[in-house]
């Protein structure tokens, strides 16, 4: 745990003292839903500080008058995530004023970037998604089963920054769950086909204060092998087709969704590449992926700020061996093998999931998914709903505020 999460954790405790609401009234610590108990005390010592003034900024300490519940309303909040800020609008009509309000919404949009969890689906069988948490305590929504949209069974096609980008019979759903709040998408110009392949663009930062977004749809010309591309601007309120197309795929069948990171929206294909599409300036690009030998799986996934493509396999009984490769050209830059804690003498299928802010790699053996944090060579395991199989999609999760436009 860092010392940033200790002091937040800390000074977070000290208002839950003061709280006086009915813990009838809040859902049960097992459950997906809300939670809002609270630990009844903190120690400094548990987190390692000797004074709280180790992570309150100089300035901020030299005011007499200052409060600590001050310095938590504007130093610690806007670093937490959304389940947590819905806890603290009951500390006060003041504090449920300010996490209410557009201002907390953006600073915490993008000051709190931290991987939550991953929303799973099953494509064939048209399930409802399940939210799988990495930590109850801090994240979760309020409907995983996304029942707030106008359509059923709507399928989630892309994650980025706490949005979530959905389909329903005939419309696109751009949505954020912990909110619950939703748009629903002019239709395209082009038809984009029953699987179609896009990413959804949302970039929180200083800049970026009306958090626009934008949805990017790579689909075949018909008849050509020619990837053409329709770009949604929720700025304008439009859809547009871009003047750029890729030619050069050696197989131009698309797989799904994609990812987006830095500007980029990142497609896998059904041959050794991923088509790559620079946003802002409109340009496609292709990055060769490293050949993987047969047995294993990979995936596109982000590691520490880092495009990254990670492969593994079970070598044996309880050891699997984890290849990190990195960049545009993707070279590989970790090898590591490593022990799941698994019982067993026998060897089985694997698949890597993706993930995102995070310097972890995250990994579906069994029944199981196990999360390997690299630089504290330390797993988690959460329990899998489902065996692998080309249907289940797993799409990683922030648990954001970040406000539709």
């Amino acid at each position: 745990m860092t010392r940033t999460l200790s002091a937040i954790l800390f000074l977070s405790s000290l208002l839950s003292r003061k709280m006086e609401v009915s813990q009838a009234d809040y859902m049960n610590e097992d459950s997906d839903e809300w939670d809002y108990n609270f630990p009844n005390t903190f120690k400094l010592a548990d987190y390692g500080f000797n004074t709280v003034s180790d992570e309150i900024p100089a300035h901020v300490i030299r005011k007499k008058d200052l409060k600590i519940k001050d310095v938590v309303k504007d130093h610690v909040l806007p670093l937490l995530p959304a389940k947590s800020l819905t806890k603290f609008r009951a500390v006060s009509k003041e504090w449920d004023k300010w996490i209410a309000s557009p201002l907390l919404t953006y600073q915490q949009s993008f000051s709190y970037q931290s991987f939550s969890g991953y929303f799973y689906q099953d494509m064939n069988r048209g399930g409802d998604p399940i939210f799988l948490s990495m930590d109850q305590s801090t994240s979760g929504v309020p409907s995983p089963a996304l029942d707030f949209l106008p359509d059923q069974n709507v399928k989630i096609l892309s994650s980025c920054s706490g949005l979530l980008l959905c389909q329903g019979l005939e419309k696109y759903y751009v949505c954020n769950p912990a909110t619950r709040d939703w748009k629903m998408l002019p239709l395209p110009r082009y038809y984009h086909g029953d699987e179609p392949a896009v990413v959804l663009a949302f970039e929180p930062s200083l800049r970026n204060i009306e958090a626009y977004y934008h949805v990017i749809c790579a689909f075949p010309m018909i008849d050509q092998p020619i990837i053409g591309f329709e770009i949604y601007s929720s700025e304008s309120n439009t859809w547009s087709c871009s003047s750029a197309y890729c030619t050069d795929l050696e197989n131009p069948c698309l797989v799904g969704g994609g990812s987006y990171m830095k500007g980029v929206a990142y497609y896998e294909t059904k041959s050794n590449e991923v088509l790559a599409f620079d946003v802002r300036h409109e340009i496609p690009a292709i990055i060769s992926l490293p050949p993987i030998q047969v047995g294993r799986h990979g995936s596109l996934t982000q590691m520490e700020g880092e495009l990254c493509y990670v492969a593994a396999n079970n070598e044996c009984g309880n050891v699997f061996l984890i290849d990190i490769y990195q960049g545009m050209e993707m070279s590989l830059k970790r090898s590591v093998s490593i022990n799941l804690g698994l019982d067993r003498s026998f060897t089985q299928a694997c698949k890597v999931l993706p993930c995102v802010n995070s310097d972890a790699v995250a990994i579906q053996a069994g029944r199981f998914i196990y999360l390997y944090h690299i630089r504290e060579q330390k797993v988690e395991s959460i329990e899998s709903p489902c065996a692998m199989g080309p249907g289940n999609k797993f799409l990683p999760y922030i648990n954001s505020l970040a406000m539709l436009h």
